[in-house]
């Protein structure tokens, strides 16, 4: 019996070379015919010209390249004599509208003083009337006992992680009007929030996100100051319903608020203060009313969270 002759093995070599092909292919068959023309008429195969050619392009082209950064970047002198101008009248703008109002503001003084004494003459020497008018409008100054009460924005939560875009909770409009509803309702006698006093034609409204009283914006921490009997309204900001409402936006959203009262507080006179409707008084006068007395504000509107 014949036992089958053994194959040979196959060489490794010729079964890599469709590999090394793919991997590392021959010059094009075109390329290859050109050479090969070129070397059958006694010439190189390949010509030098066009590497010195394209080097001395791309040498052109990175000058070209370089000049056009250089000059884009350089200053232009007339733009930035241009941009000094602009900020020396911008400054200039600002530093005589500080000046004018500083002369608006001693203008309205003197206007105030010479009115009081025109009508202090007219009124035989008594001005009882006219510093009770002024007391309700809000147009001069209050000091007297009362409470401080100062509202701020939640804080940045510790556990956020980081780049984590957490908008923390913030005191609105409603909150305030709330605070300062509370107040008139116990017996407040002026009040001004953040410097601004408090007036019957004064309102609290929420523009986006600031707060603005008398169409001024203001800035957190809010304080807000009351004249009035201190223990009526310490009370009304601690156990009553003013009190229950700042317990409860503290315990919901991490908003804090004091109250200290004070035996002394100063709440300066409005500054927005303006004439829409005037009358010649007939007849007889009205009674002058009490000073440090004021009559019943309304109530601010309010607006929802």
């Amino acid at each position: 019996m014949r036992l089958p002759r053994a194959q040979a093995d196959p060489n490794p070599a010729a079964s890599m070379a469709l590999l090394d092909e793919v991997l590392d292919p021959p010059l094009g068959p075109g390329y290859h015919s050109a050479a090969r023309s070129r070397q059958d008429a006694g010439l190189p195969a390949s010509s030098g010209t066009r590497t010195w050619l394209m080097f001395g392009t791309t040498v052109v082209l990175g000058a070209v390249l370089t000049m056009a950064a250089t000059t884009l970047r350089a200053p232009d002198p007339a733009e930035a004599a241009g941009r000094a101008q602009l900020i020396d009248r911008i400054e200039a703008t600002e530093i005589r509208g500080d000046e004018q109002s500083q002369l608006v503001d001693a203008l309205r003084a003197d206007v105030r003083e010479l009115e009081q004494q025109a009508l202090v003459a007219e009124s035989g020497g008594s001005g009882d009337q006219i510093a009770g008018a002024a007391l309700m409008a809000g147009a001069v100054a209050v000091v007297g006992p009362g409470v401080e009460v100062t509202l701020r924005d939640a804080e940045q939560p510790a556990d956020s992680a980081p780049g984590e875009d957490v908008e923390p909770e913030r005191i609105t409009s409603r909150d305030l009007q709330l605070v300062v509803n509370g107040l008139w309702r116990s017996g407040a006698e002026a009040i001004s929030v953040n410097g601004h006093r408090l007036t019957s034609t004064s309102a609290i409204r929420f523009a986006g996100e600031a707060i603005i009283v008398d169409f001024r914006g203001l800035t957190p921490p809010y304080t807000i100051l009351a004249i009035g009997p201190p223990d009526e309204l310490a009370g009304e900001l601690t156990s009553g319903p003013t009190g229950a409402y700042l317990d409860e936006i503290a315990r919901q959203f991490d908003l804090p608020s004091d109250v200290v009262t004070a035996d002394e507080i100063t709440v300066a006179a409005g500054s927005r203060l303006t004439t829409r409707v005037g009358t010649v008084a007939t007849g007889e006068a009205p009674p002058a009313p009490t000073p440090g007395v004021l009559p019943s504000r309304r109530p601010v509107g309010e607006e929802p969270r």
